[in-house]
């Protein structure tokens, strides 16, 4: 080693000697070379001479120590960005949802009877107000509010900076002709319950206040309602609303705008997509397009769940219970969360007489084995419940009485005023019953005895047919289907005195949830004679063929409370017909009288008395049976980050944070 420095060293003195010219002396010339440079070591450009000096080993040697050093410099720069450079979120990326159902209309007036609609009108909408990720209200279109000492008036500031995304200013004008919609009863709003009797009006372009008659504790939350532009809708007509082009390719204010959709040959909606809206006057969000892409089912090769576990999909806005275990996967990440939301069966009383009966309805719900519903149709992923005040509210009550599932006791109800009878005794009654409604529906065919021959042909059919009266043919297909409706492992069944069998239509809707938990209802009641007829409808035809006239006995449906307390809108008389949403069509003046007085309650301790005396009127006269309130659980593939909501109060919610969702990401320097 030594050899080999004496080498390096004399050689770098060869190279200065040769840089000054030739008549100094190499000892002065060296002297000389050190006060000019003033350093002794090789300058950058001597370096590259080394090889002449050394031996081929030790230019080995040297040449390894010069990788080393090198791979020492990119691993430390490595480590050096790794540690002071994060990955952030970057704009762009397409996020695409798997949704069943399709949008009906995309209108904020409207879209509270279809989840669909409030998925999108959330994202193409704002409002004075919204929710944030933990389900907080916050200010979106407001700057600013006040709240009047005897809480009934409502004064908002608004943001100077919003537009919509056509381009045009939002103004005071949206907002009075938004609630100014909401409250013609033309347009039919199912929200026009929420703002009867308010007084809105405008002080100026950019300030609106809304005046309540009683004080309203929960109007504020009423206010996250999305904003029409006056501009776009002010020329159509209130009746005509329903109609308009404008309800799916919407001009909103939100953080997403339309884009463009997809159609099939039959007009049905299969994609629908949004793109940011650059101009957005709050955070800008990350992802470039929202898509949804609508499917007819969750399950088989072309449903929802195969497409996300295809990748095909980059999220399902609903993973069922019985499908979860298939959507489980190492790329899926499950988002599960509680809903203010519960299942119950409602039973229409104007619509069957029998239901008007107070021991028929005792009987049917002693004969639910609510439990079982739970373990079986959401796979125990929710609660029992026995009231419709749920956990959290004010006047829940841990302790209140229960009706204990009993098929001897629903048995014994039942048996005072409705005999048992065999399956042939039901057999001859409902044929019976089926004989004289024919006739009552067709008097003159009934008198014909006797049908003409046909003599243009003599075919046995033609025979057959000239023997035949309109009464025996109805006879036939009236017998085709007793044999089709009639069920072998329902032992016996009911009539009362008057010979009317009891049987109930129960309505549901055509989802794996309601149908498993539809089937084991109708299961129990069959237990008690109790024939039920059970009628499955598409999620999207639920709101047009069902809750408009209320075409059932009995409906098992999901209903959404949402934030705010508040049950007017289920229980009150006044909202017993479209777009009311009391589904039992339940009418008690001591009832409504409640319901008014917690509308204008804000003591807490007042009003969870109130809601405790509310319950049990209702839960006296057993308008329904209350089964039990189910969890959310919606699914991502792992593309996705930046999903933090926690609290939801209706499956939208979990689009409060969308602005904050991305794909893509780049690197930042931590200072």
């Amino acid at each position: 080693m030594l050899s080999f420095v004496k080498k390096i060293s004399k050689f770098i003195q060869r190279l200065r000697i040769k840089q000054v010219d030739s008549f100094v002396s190499k000892k002065h010339d060296l002297k000389l070379m050190r006060r000019v440079h003033q350093k002794k070591l090789p300058h950058v450009k001597q370096l590259f001479h080394v090889g002449h000096v050394l031996s081929s080993r030790e230019r080995r040697i040297f040449r390894l120590s010069f990788l080393v050093l090198f791979i020492g410099l990119i691993w430390y720069g490595v480590e050096f960005v790794a540690n002071n450079r994060i990955p952030v979120p970057a704009r762009g990326g397409k996020y695409v949802e798997a949704v069943v159902g399709s949008p009906q209309l995309i209108n904020p007036v409207f879209a509270s009877s279809n989840d669909v609609d409030m998925d999108i009108t959330r994202l193409v909408f704002s409002g004075l107000l919204r929710y944030n990720e933990k389900n907080g209200l916050i200010k979106d279109l407001a700057a600013s509010y006040e709240v009047s000492v005897d809480k009934k008036v409502y004064t908002f500031e608004l943001r100077k900076d919003v537009i919509w995304h056509d381009g045009e200013p939002l103004t005071a004008r949206d907002i009075l002709f938004t609630f100014d919609t909401i409250q013609n009863i033309l347009v039919g709003s199912p929200l026009a319950v929420s703002f009867q009797g308010v007084k809105v009006s405008a002080l100026d372009d950019y300030t609106v206040r809304f005046e309540l008659a009683e004080p309203f504790a929960p109007f504020l939350s009423s206010l996250t309602v999305g904003i029409l532009p006056e501009h776009v809708w002010y020329n159509v007509a209130p009746e005509q609303m329903r109609l308009a082009q404008m309800n799916i390719e919407p001009v909103g204010s939100g953080p997403f705008q339309f884009k463009r959709l997809s159609k099939d040959g039959t007009g049905h909606i299969f994609t629908y997509e949004l793109s940011r809206f650059e101009k957005f006057y709050s955070e800008v969000a990350f992802l470039q397009d929202f898509v949804f892409q609508f499917y007819p089912e969750y399950e088989n090769d072309t449903g929802a769940v195969q497409a996300l576990r295809a990748q095909k999909v980059t999220g399902l806005n609903f993973v069922p219970k019985n499908l979860r275990d298939r959507v489980d996967r190492k790329h899926i990440v499950l988002h599960t969360m509680q809903l203010p939301q519960y299942s119950a069966l409602f039973f229409n009383q104007s619509r069957n007489e029998i239901l008007k009966n107070a021991e028929v309805r005792e009987a049917l719900t002693y004969a639910i084995d609510k439990d079982r519903v739970l373990r079986e149709a959401v796979k125990g992923e929710g609660k029992v419940i026995n009231s419709p005040v749920l956990p959290g509210f004010p006047g829940y009550n841990v302790d209140l009485e229960k009706i204990q599932f009993s098929l001897d006791k629903a048995n014994e109800v039942l048996d005072k005023n409705w005999p048992r009878i065999s399956g042939d005794e039901y057999k001859k009654l409902r044929r019976e019953n089926l004989i004289k409604e024919w006739e009552t529906g067709n008097p003159e065919l009934a008198k014909v005895t006797s049908t003409p021959a046909n003599t243009a042909t003599g075919t046995e059919n033609n025979l057959a047919n000239s023997t035949s009266t309109p009464r025996s043919l109805a006879e036939v297909e009236i017998d085709k289907k007793l044999d089709e409706e009639f069920n072998n492992a329902q032992t016996f069944y009911r009539k009362d005195k008057s010979g009317k069998i009891l049987v109930l239509d129960l309505v549901t809707s055509d989802n794996e949830e309601s149908k498993w938990a539809a089937e084991l209802v109708a299961g129990f009641w069959q237990e008690i004679g109790v024939k039920t007829n059970l009628k499955f409808v598409a999620p999207r035809d639920i709101l047009r063929d069902v809750l408009k006239n209320h075409e059932y006995d009995v409906l098992l449906y999901g209903v959404i409370i949402g934030n705010d307390p508040d049950q007017y809108a289920f229980w009150h008389s006044s909202q017993i017909d479209y777009p009311g949403l009391n589904l039992s069509r339940y009418v008690n003046r001591n009832a409504d009288a409640l319901l008014t007085k917690i509308r204008e309650t804000t003591d807490e301790t007042q009003l969870a008395d109130l809601y405790k005396k509310m319950q049990e009127t209702i839960l006296a006269d057993r308008p329904a049976i209350f089964l039990y309130i189910p969890t959310y659980t919606y699914a991502t593939t792992d593309q996705i980050k930046g999903v933090d909501v926690t609290n939801i109060s209706h499956p939208s919610d979990r689009l409060n944070d969308v602005n904050t969702w991305y794909m893509k990401t780049k690197g930042e320097w931590k200072w």
